[in-house]
């Protein structure tokens, strides 16, 4: 017998919170309602930029090691030695590097292009796009790419200068 009472009591207690719940939730509704047009939404929905181009410089007379990460909005990073930071590629910029990087065809590009002989001094050159990464040595990089790997280099020194 107790057993089924506390039964009951149980069910009639979720029962009784159940009914709250729904009042609770279609009081809320019917006040938020009222509130809509007085509470304007949020004017422009946000997203996540997403990796435009990312680039890679190592070696050379000096041993540099630079990183270049640039997103669609124009937002940069990069690390340059022990040196690291962030500027915005003018729009302008940005919208010469997007054609840059369309005229070079990069999907059709082969993954590596290496210097056709060895040298100590060479620079390597890592660029990925649309996730594809292609890879290059100085002497190696192909006619596709020159004006693509000179504008990445002139971001670097015009925005990360190394001093």
């Amino acid at each position: 017998m107790v057993s089924r009472h506390m039964g009951r009591t149980i069910l009639s207690c979720s029962r009784a919170r159940l009914v709250l719940v729904v009042f609770s939730v279609l009081a809320a509704s019917i006040f938020f309602a009222g509130c809509a047009t007085d509470i304007p939404g949020p004017v422009n929905s946000h997203t996540a930029p997403t990796v435009l181009v990312q680039y890679g410089r190592t070696g050379g007379i000096a041993a540099f090691n630079d990183r270049l990460v640039i997103f669609d909005n124009g937002q940069a990073v990069y690390s340059r030695g022990n040196k690291s930071g962030e500027f915005t590629v003018p729009s302008d910029q940005l919208s010469e590097l997007q054609r840059l990087l369309v005229n070079a065809d990069f999907l059709s590009l082969a993954p590596s292009y290496p210097a056709p002989s060895p040298g100590a001094d060479y620079f390597r050159y890592t660029i990925t796009y649309r996730e594809k990464t292609v890879s290059t040595e100085t002497g190696g990089v192909p006619d596709a790419l020159v004006a693509v790997v000179g504008r990445l280099d002139a971001l670097l020194a015009d925005y990360a200068p190394l001093s």
